[in-house]
């Protein structure tokens, strides 16, 4: 038998967040879900009640919290203790994007870009990681990006991803001895509302790069989690997995180029 899933996921009301607390509840997880947005946390956990209805698989409970908060870690260690006794899983799922080239961003910009996608989640590991170490057992799973890469006019937010690659493999050095790992899932271009909300012609383009053809989905990054939240991955650590349908061994997006005076197009 599998060791059940107890635990936090973060970023909860997203697209990927939701779609990866309703799979792993699925599966039999019980999980403190946090999210700035209630109203997205309560659907979410209403949605994993009604999947299953009558039974007693899974568990979700909404704990409303902004990442940037210091005190967010500790609430949410303190809630998922007080509900299920333990923490074995951890689920960095919280991000955001609103970038500008570096030669414009504002430091306000850039240093709530690092609050939400790297300090908040190292903040969070932080917290668990005692309670992983004592018990000699633990998954840390974060979602990086594939923009650590590179992605044009994306300094800020591929800096703080690429940041948060970095500290899983420093933190999986750490923690391996104590049977803790802690790995990195680096989604491409997903198939969410907020992709769905981007101009027809760069979807066109993104997924004109994608050497499998298509816009990758949430149960593609879900499964992915499943896998390494769960025992059978205990082999893995300081990994980061790009889903990205194979975008990252194609080249990246740049620029559109501007002919040279005087060069015929």
């Amino acid at each position: 038998m599998n060791r059940p899933l107890i635990g936090i996921v973060t970023g909860a009301a997203g697209g990927i967040g939701s779609a990866i607390a309703l799979r792993l509840a699925a599966e039999g997880a019980r999980l403190i879900i946090t999210d700035l947005d209630r109203g997205g946390l309560e659907r979410v956990a209403d949605e994993h009640a009604s999947r299953n209805s009558g039974s007693d698989v899974g568990k979700l409970i909404p704990v409303e919290g902004d990442a940037t908060d210091s005190a967010l870690s500790e609430k949410l260690v303190s809630s998922a203790l007080d509900a299920f006794g333990q923490i074995n899983v951890l689920v960095n799922c919280s991000g955001w994007l609103k970038d500008d080239r570096v030669q414009s961003m504002s430091p306000d910009l850039f240093g709530r870009l690092l609050d939400i996608n790297l300090v908040g989640p190292m903040r969070l590991a932080g917290a668990v990681l005692p309670h992983m170490k004592a018990q000699r057992y633990g998954r840390i799973v974060s979602l990086s990006s594939r923009a650590f890469l590179g992605n044009f006019g994306s300094s800020g937010y591929s800096a703080a991803k690429g940041a948060l690659v970095g500290a899983t493999r420093s933190l999986a050095l750490s923690f391996a001895p104590y049977g803790v790992t802690v790995n990195c899932i680096a989604p491409g271009f997903i198939d969410t509302p907020m992709s769905r909300s981007m101009p027809p012609h760069i979807v066109e383009r993104v997924i004109g790069s994608i050497p499998v053809g298509r816009a990758g989905t949430v149960d593609d990054v879900g499964a992915l989690v499943s896998f390494l939240a769960g025992e059978h991955s205990g082999y893995i650590t300081g990994q980061t997995i790009l889903a990205c349908g194979g975008r990252s061994i194609s080249g990246a997006l740049t620029a559109p180029q501007t002919p040279p005076k005087g060069a015929s197009k």
